[in-house]
C-alpha cells in the first residue's frame, strides 16, 4: 500500500486545444502479488489499484477523480506447468470534468503492446478533429492466453485481446470493443522468456495494419 501528496501544474495541448491545469491531490495505491514468478508466472494472481482524487477545494483545476485497476490470474493445467492459462482485465475511470477539460496526459488510451495488441498504439477510443485519437474518460481491456511449452525452452502462446477507451466516465458497451487474436513464440531463458507475438486486429479501423509484431522480455502480463 502506498500513498502521498501530489502537486502538478502544467499545460497540455492536443487537437481539442490547450489546457492550463493545476492538480493537487492525495493519490493512493494497492499492489498484491501471489504469483510464483515476476516474468513468467504459472500460478497465483496479481492486483493493482490506484485512486487519485484531485478536488477543487485543494486548488485543483479541473477537479477530477481518477481510478484505475488491473487484475491477472494464472492457472497451470499440469504438474510440470507446461500448460498454463492466463487472463487479465483492466478498468479505468475519470469523473468530475468533461473530456475536453481533462489534460490529454491524464486521459485513458488503449491499443498496442501491453494493451490491445494488433492495433496502432493508443489509437482506440474517441476521435477528435482530423480523426485524431483524443483518449477517453474510461477504459476497459482484457486478455486471455494459453501458454504451451513445446520443449523445455520453446513455447507457443495463442491469445486474444479486447478493449477500448470511452468518452463517458464509465464503459459504454454500446460502443465498439476492438478485438484482436494472435500467436506468440516464447524462448525460455534463465532470466525469463523472450517473447515474440504476432497479433491480428479483427475489427480494424482506419490506419491499422493487417498484423503487428511485438518483441520483448517476459510474458505479456
Amino acid at each position: 500500500i502506498q500513498g502521498g501528496i501530489e502537486a502538478e501544474r502544467g499545460q497540455a495541448s492536443d487537437v481539442l486545444g490547450r489546457i492550463d491545469y493545476t492538480l493537487i491531490g492525495l493519490p493512493v495505491g494497492l499492489t498484491y502479488d501471489s504469483t510464483d514468478s515476476l516474468l513468467d508466472p504459472t500460478e497465483g494472481f496479481r492486483v493493482t489499484a490506484s485512486l487519485a482524487p484531485y478536488p477543487s477545494f485543494f486548488g485543483s483545476d479541473p477537479g477530477i477523480f481518477i481510478a484505475r485497476g488491473q487484475a491477472s490470474t494464472y492457472y497451470a493445467l499440469d504438474e510440470e506447468r507446461a500448460y498454463v492459462l492466463a487472463g487479465r482485465i483492466g478498468l479505468g475511470s475519470i469523473t468530475g470534468a468533461a473530456l475536453d477539460e481533462i489534460p490529454a496526459n491524464r486521459r485513458f488510451y488503449a491499443g498496442g503492446g501491453g494493451s490491445v495488441r494488433g492495433y496502432v498504439y493508443q489509437s482506440l477510443g474517441p476521435r477528435g478533429p482530423f480523426d485524431e485519437p483524443i483518449g477517453g474518460r474510461s477504459l476497459l481491456e482484457g486478455s486471455i492466453e494459453a501458454r504451451i511449452k513445446v520443449t523445455d525452452v520453446i513455447g507457443i502462446v495463442p491469445f486474444m485481446d479486447a478493449g477500448t477507451a470511452f468518452e463517458s466516465s464509465f464503459p459504454d458497451f454500446d460502443e465498439t470493443i476492438r478485438v484482436s487474436a494472435g500467436i506468440g513464440l516464447r524462448y525460455y531463458t534463465g532470466i525469463g522468456p523472450i517473447r515474440v507475438d504476432v497479433a491480428f486486429p479483427l475489427n480494424r479501423q482506419h490506419g491499422d495494419s493487417t498484423a503487428a509484431l511485438y518483441i520483448s522480455l517476459g510474458q505479456a502480463f
